[in-house]
């Protein structure tokens, strides 16, 4: 068995009103705890539910940046420990607003404006989060590292343990500098291993001169969760937000951020209503982990203005009957309102993968995407979607018209999705993330640096 340690930005875990603080109690979901959604977490909890008992051993881990209102050490009823850890205001405050240039830099195709005056913080983020890690180098076969944000944490790791990188974002490191290019290679290499999402993304990461060993995986999701909601409850949603019984929704469900772009499908949505007077887009999703902790309390957070500008934008198009803002929603609205459309788009024109198109898919969903988007590597148009030029708020309304003309053909192009959507099932991706894990392990175990007992044991 394979001892995991799992190390994120985003803790796995929120607490629920009443949840107990005292040493030694172990949390139940759904009463003491709420899984933390979008991105990371949903994956490396499907990882857990799959293969803890399997070859991951069991309590495995998961050391991630604290907040307030969560404990330093808990156990959950999932069967994990989560560990956090706690910046400073001030560190916390630099930290993010480097955090974000990067985020930015690497979702906006030549541009470079890293804010370097906050570099130390983030090193100082990076240290920290090293520093828990090595606590425990000696009781984990493995850490499995996650996104850009650890970027630093590899090399300060060294050789005491196996890490692997699990990178999420774009992989694109044309246009930047050459001093900025060869500093994210360098700390890419520091990893014993590398996992990318896509295809491509594998490419540009040999064209860009990284020298380390790397591989390539799709993202991957629990089917289990993906579950059509009761006409009841779909009549509930339609309900709460004034969405007429048959109105067509068009549905988007991200996080409020500007490089998600739902901008570009405002624009959009004032051509499709001209066509189709009734239909109705549906926003979904709120602030992030980073935009409520690294905000600071009482700030006004990313999400904040960027919901305002949309608001202003939606207004100045008179869409103000026809696009609602749903703001974050429980994991159950989240499947409802998969349930409730007829077409879901995803307009970020830059996306390292876009894991929401396949739950789309999973609910029997016709889906547009960018091609800027990793996931257009699996969208053949036509056949289970589209994909469009990034950023052309014209090819997406233009393209939303046709789904909606269309419903037979777009009802077709889901089932398709859904079976595509397979290609990203957890029970799939198993067996090539043991590969990957043994793999990195072994490294170890040939040049003498850990026990061949101890990994020999593990990986039989």
């Amino acid at each position: 068995m394979i001892r995991l340690c799992i190390n994120t930005q985003t803790p796995p875990i929120h607490p629920l009103p009443g949840a107990p603080h005292r040493p030694g109690v172990r949390w139940r979901e759904g009463r003491d705890y709420a899984p933390n959604v979008g991105g990371v977490v949903p994956m490396m909890r499907a990882l857990l539910k799959a293969t803890v008992g399997d070859f991951v051993a069991r309590s495995p881990r998961w050391i991630a940046l604290g907040a307030p209102e969560l404990p330093r050490e808990v156990a959950t009823d999932e069967g994990y420990v989560v560990e956090t850890y706690r910046l400073d205001a001030t560190t916390l405050a630099a930290y993010g607003r480097f955090k974000e240039s990067v985020w930015h830099s690497f979702h906006s195709p030549f541009t470079y404006r890293f804010s370097m005056g906050d570099y130390r913080e983030f090193v100082e983020y990076s240290y920290r989060t090293a520093d828990c890690l090595l606590r425990h180098a000696t009781d984990y076969d493995l850490f499995y590292i996650h996104d850009f944000q650890q970027l630093l944490v590899g090399g300060l790791v060294g050789s005491a343990a196996p890490a692997l990188l699990r990178w999420h974002i774009p992989v694109d490191l044309k246009g930047y500098p050459e001093p900025v290019r060869r500093f994210f290679i360098k700390a890419m290499e520091g990893f014993d291993g590398i996992v990318v999402s896509t295809r491509s993304g594998l490419e540009e990461l040999i064209r860009a001169g990284f020298h380390g060993r790397a591989f390539q995986q799709y993202p991957y999701l629990d089917p289990a969760t993906q579950r059509p909601a009761s006409h009841a409850a779909v009549h509930e949603l339609r309900e709460r937000f004034s969405i007429g019984p048959d109105a067509p929704i068009v549905l988007s469900v991200s996080r409020l951020d500007p490089v998600k772009r739902q901008d570009l499908l405002v624009d959009a949505f004032a051509s499709v209503r001209r066509r189709h007077p009734d239909a109705v887009l549906l926003l979904v999703g709120g602030g992030s982990f980073s935009t409520r902790t690294l905000t600071g309390s009482g700030a006004r957070s990313k999400a904040d203005d960027w919901g305002e500008r949309l608001r202003e934008r939606v207004a100045a198009r008179r869409l103000s009957d026809a696009v609602v803002f749903a703001g974050g929603l429980s994991e159950a609205d989240v499947q409802t309102a998969y349930s409730a459309a007829s077409v879901f788009v995803h307009p970020a024109p830059w996306e390292g993968f876009g894991l929401v198109v396949v739950e789309a898919w999973c609910h029997r969903l016709p889906v547009l995407v960018s091609t800027g988007a990793g996931v257009a590597e699996l969208v053949d148009d036509e056949v289970n979607g589209f994909a469009v030029p990034p950023g052309s708020a014209a090819s997406l309304a233009r393209r939303i018209v046709q789904l909606l003309d269309r419903p037979e053909a777009a009802r077709r192009m889901g089932e398709i999705g859904s079976l595509t959507a397979r290609r990203c099932f957890v029970e799939r991706a198993v067996p090539r993330l043991r590969e990957i894990f043994e793999r990195t392990i072994q490294v170890y175990e040939y040049t003498g640096l850990r026990s061949r007992g101890r990994y020999g044991s593990a990986l039989r």
